[in-house]
């Protein structure tokens, strides 16, 4: 008798607890992003309004993930999330939980490469969780969201979650083995807008853009979660 009722408070007690435990790592996570943004403001007040960049464009030394190093406190702590699966291969391989906005740090069609050029900063992305499908090497600090929105329509989705984890909390399926793009509408995931505030926006919104045709990514037209 008393194993039977022990066995039911745990039953009981079980999902809170896990709640509990996603709840702090949910604001482990978003903490991370604004101390991103509270480094990059300070990278760019000291660069003349100028973003840092990324491997794409400069080498691994000159890259945002050690350019920012200065102005954090523990810049291996903030750089890696804490359900990130693949965490310790990131650790390992000086590899990043989040990417920055290629828009942001990349020089080409549509770029906003300095805080200055953009005209509305609470509604331009700069910082994404990285998708678990995406390398854990240092060189994988950026996405690539020149790409996401092109015909066929069908595919914007999927290119969206090859670069982007948007539901990195409370995600359906093993995270390394994810279901079909298609299948993939539940969950949450951080990200931190230029003026360093921080959404958890849900994968059903983000899909949506996508399949409305909407890039997300780029400066100033993000569009507003209601």
């Amino acid at each position: 008798m008393v194993i039977a009722i022990i066995s039911i408070l745990v039953s009981l007690t079980l999902p809170a607890v896990q709640k509990a435990r996603e709840a702090a790592t949910r604001v482990v996570c978003a903490n991370n992003l604004r101390q991103i943004g509270i480094a990059t403001h300070a990278f760019c007040n000291s660069n003349r309004g100028y973003f840092p960049k990324s491997t794409h464009d400069t080498d691994i030394e000159g890259a945002w993930v050690y350019t920012l190093s200065p102005y954090f406190e523990n810049v291996d702590s903030i750089r890696l999330c804490p359900v990130d699966p693949r965490i310790e291969e990131r650790r390992e391989n000086q590899g990043t939980s989040y990417i920055f906005n290629e828009y942001l740090c990349v020089k080409g069609p549509d770029q906003a490469l300095s805080i200055n050029h953009l005209t509305s900063t609470h509604r331009t992305i700069m910082v994404f969780t990285v998708s678990d499908t995406r390398g854990t090497a240092s060189s994988e600090d950026h996405t690539h969201s020149r790409n996401w929105i092109r015909n066929p329509l069908s595919g914007n989705w999927a290119r969206v979650l090859a670069d982007v984890k948007a539901d990195r909390f409370q995600g359906v399926g093993n995270p390394l083995t994810p279901r079909p793009s298609a299948q993939r509408t539940s969950g949450f995931a951080h990200y931190l807008f230029a003026d360093g505030h921080v959404e958890l926006i849900p994968c059903q919104v983000v899909k949506g853009w996508a399949e409305a045709n909407i890039n997300f990514a780029l400066p100033n037209l993000c569009p507003v979660v209601e």
